[in-house]
């Protein structure tokens, strides 16, 4: 498979487009009930990255494997690990620093609430830190915005190498064998997670943006497809499994299962366990547009309104890890600011004509800060 497949950047740019929808109207969609379901399913944006995380990591995985042939398994894995914790920390950190030092003259010198309320208890920023907040309920998604994602994709890194020997272990017997893992996966979580409701009384619970909605069991699955995916995509019996794929069927089990997706998204959840399925099942149709993205990449590359497309998309996508980092300056600070100034100065502002003229603004200036953050980082790697 060609590393620098453009569908990957679209997707991710999917993605964090997706995340900025769903961050920005916090502070704006308060009264616009039927809106407001729709619109927070872009939180589905991290499934898009976490399918394309275990795609990408396999590269890099084979990548290394291929540098140092002769080196044992455990010496690959700590150097693996490593890599991905100081390709993540250095903007982490920095943005961490500075929600801390906001939070500090925002509360405790102005005395008013800013859009992101960040725990900075010793121990709240020590697990995030080290990328160990995953284990926290009370400190995976309180002290970085969005931080979640983090706490959670740094520990399936942690047991990626295992499970991506045990992927390729299974391919060399068929790679039919794949398939079953992420529902063997998927039915692991559900007894695990109703083990932890147990064990805990009661007070875990896998509601949408809880702990265990957020475990990195319940996203592992998602995880998984993008393995299967690059097994596929090097099946080295066939063509790539995208372009064997008929668009039309890709296209086709993308819109039903995310239409599927969607309309479980805005049932009430009303004690059911509906969350210990939505990643996976959402993470199932982003696996089916990443076949048709990179099926019309390869096959239809000159298309020119897919061409314009993805070259928006990719944009965002190639410099989607900084845009994580600095969104939340617009999305929590900013928006809280605007909606607190047109209070405070007595406008009656339309709540869903707010958030649709903010919006493209917003994502300009996520992706042109992002970019910003993304060169400075690149500076600093090398």
């Amino acid at each position: 498979m060609n590393n620098r497949l453009k569908s990957l950047d679209v997707l991710k740019g999917i993605g964090i487009i997706m995340i900025i929808i769903v961050h920005n109207r916090h502070f704006i969609m308060k009264d616009m009930e039927g809106c407001r379901g729709i619109i927070n399913y872009g939180q589905m944006g991290c499934q898009i990255f976490f399918l394309v995380s275990g795609m990408a990591l396999c590269c890099s995985w084979f990548c290394q494997l291929a540098q140092t042939p002769q080196q044992a398994f455990f010496k690959n894995y700590i150097i693996f690990t490593a890599r991905r914790y100081f390709r993540l920390a250095p903007g982490f950190l920095i943005m961490l620093a500075l929600n801390f030092i906001l939070n500090t003259i925002i509360i405790d010198i102005f005395h008013f609430v800013p859009g992101f309320v960040m725990n900075r208890t010793l121990p709240a920023i020590i697990t995030n830190i080290f990328f160990i907040h995953g284990f926290f309920p009370e400190y995976i998604n309180d002290v970085f915005p969005g931080g979640w994602y983090i706490g959670t994709a740094f520990i399936l890194y942690l047991i990626f190498p295992f499970l991506v020997s045990l992927c390729r272990k299974l391919c060399q017997i068929n790679l039919r064998l794949l398939y079953v893992l992420p529902l063997i996966f998927l039915i692991a979580n559900i007894f695990l997670l109703r083990y932890i409701i147990k064990i805990s009384g009661g007070d875990l619970y896998p509601g949408n943006n809880s702990f265990l909605y957020y475990f990195f069991t319940n996203q592992l699955p998602c995880f998984t497809l993008g393995i299967i995916l690059y097994f596929q995509e090097n099946d080295r019996d066939s063509q790539s499994f995208s372009k064997r794929c008929p668009l039309i069927v890709s296209v086709t089990l993308f819109i039903v299962i995310c239409l599927l997706s969607l309309r479980l998204f805005l049932l009430p959840e009303n004690g059911s366990y509906l969350y210990t399925v939505m990643p996976s099942l959402t993470g199932i149709s982003f696996y089916w547009l990443a076949v048709s993205l990179i099926h019309m990449e390869l096959k239809t590359p000159h298309n020119k309104v897919l061409s314009f497309f993805a070259d928006i998309t990719s944009k965002c996508g190639r410099v989607s890890y900084g845009m994580y980092l600095v969104h939340s300056l617009i999305c929590w600070y900013g928006m809280k600011a605007i909606t607190s100034a047109l209070t405070a100065y007595g406008y009656d502002y339309n709540d869903l004509r707010l958030y649709i003229l903010v919006l493209l603004p917003s994502i300009l200036a996520v992706y042109i800060l992002g970019s910003y953050m993304e060169a400075f980082l690149n500076k600093l790697k090398r």
